[in-house]
């Protein structure tokens, strides 16, 4: 799987599983956003991170695996307590626990409380993935 492909399909899955039934604003890789005010939003980034080869055979059929992270940093209003950013947070890693998704899969995601970051609330989501590629 193309680096392409891979980041698409990561994206187009946080759109339809949470982004959209959230309401949550998103800013994806290399995007501009005017960060809401006073609301919750979302930054995901995704972090593609060393291939290599996973099995032995014949040239056409030798499995590569690209392994990565996904972060999604979830911002909130200080001040409003963290349970509307923990909920959001839960329903990350639910979307994206142990799952495979068109040839990605998603380990088990983890929640990180950040704190305060200039003027807002931060907790982040980790998921760890892999894609593997043949041929």
């Amino acid at each position: 799987m193309d680096s392409e492909t891979m980041a698409n399909t990561i994206r187009s899955r946080f759109k339809t599983s949470v982004a959209d039934p959230l309401s949550l604003v998103t800013q994806y890789d290399n995007q501009t956003l005017d960060n809401p005010d006073n609301a919750n939003w979302c930054r995901l980034t995704i972090k593609s991170g060393e291939t290599m080869q996973v099995s032995i055979g014949s040239p056409s059929s030798q499995r590569e695996r690209t392994r990565g992270v996904m972060i999604a940093q979830l911002f909130g209003p200080v001040g409003q307590g963290d349970g509307a950013l923990r909920g959001i947070a839960d329903s990350i890693k639910s979307a994206f626990r142990r799952v495979t998704d068109s040839g990605v899969t998603f380990l088990t995601p983890s929640i990180e409380e950040r704190g305060l970051f200039g003027d807002a609330w931060q907790v982040n989501v980790i998921c760890p993935f892999y894609a593997d590629n043949i041929g």
